[in-house]
């Protein structure tokens, strides 16, 4: 990367963004409970990779590298969390639930509710694809905010921002039906019965691009048990498992393998 480029892209980010106090940083810090005694660190997490264009092919201009940070932390404060907020539970029960909290989907849903996109730094074009209300994009945002609150203020400072936003959600988040990967439970349910991995069967995708349903069965040990309607095949899988989660019964799962 060449020196010319780098103080150009400074240039830019800062007349974005042209000063500690600028309003718009002064605002996201109270949303977020938590003053940068670094702005500058601020500044990076909240730029996406788009802003510093296709130069910056490293990614060390934009917020990738306090992500990979964030990311880290993020999740061994939620395992530390977890830890003690449920002691009669098993390993395998919090993995389950720390995947879910980590994931870009719950990460990507506390970000929105805080306006991550809102304050964020990236080109017109990412912007006018949707980019400020894009999971993928704020859940990354909100990991490379955590990493640079640690470098700003210690792990004392994160722990305190995740029990802001996130800790007293986990039982909420836990117990919403539609948070379920129903996957990979009626996964664990085939292979603890001996039964091997579910098998999905597309039978029917239908209406244009822009308007596909599409149709799935789930097999068990070679017994059909449900079918899933969805506007992806991932998304009929997924519902395709529900409803086998619903009909499973391993001795007639078993019964049938041996008929």
């Amino acid at each position: 990367m060449s020196t010319k480029f780098f103080s150009k892209f400074i240039k830019k980010l800062f007349s974005k963004t042209a000063h500690p106090d600028d309003p718009r940083l002064e605002e996201f810090q109270r949303v977020i409970g938590y003053r940068f005694k670094k702005p500058a660190l601020l500044k990076q997490a909240l730029t996406h990779k788009s802003f510093a264009g296709q130069d910056d092919a490293s990614g060390l201009l934009s917020n990738e590298r306090l992500e990979f940070l964030g990311d880290s932390f993020v999740n061994c404060l939620v395992t530390e969390y977890l830890y003690g907020a449920y002691p009669d539970r098993s390993e395998g029960y919090l993995s389950k639930i720390k995947s879910l909290v980590v994931s870009r989907k719950i990460l990507g849903e506390v970000a929105l509710g805080l306006r991550f996109g809102e304050y964020m730094i990236m080109s017109a074009a990412e912007e006018k694809s949707g980019g400020r209300d894009r999971c993928s994009t704020v859940s990354n945002a909100f990991e490379a905010v955590c990493g640079a609150m640690y470098l700003d203020g210690g792990l004392a400072e994160v722990k305190a921002f995740l029990g802001r936003c996130l800790f007293g959600r986990i039982g909420a988040f836990w117990g919403d039906e539609s948070n379920v990967n129903y996957k990979s439970r009626i996964l664990e349910m085939s292979q603890r019965d001996g039964f091997g991995i579910p098998r999905y069967v597309t039978t029917e995708a239908e209406g244009p691009d822009h308007a596909k349903k599409f149709t799935v069965k789930i097999y068990v040990g070679g017994a059909e048990l449900g079918e899933g309607i969805g506007p992806s095949k991932k998304a009929a899988q997924q519902a395709a498992a529900q409803s086998a989660g619903v009909n499973y019964d391993k001795d007639k799962i078993a019964a049938q393998q041996v008929a």
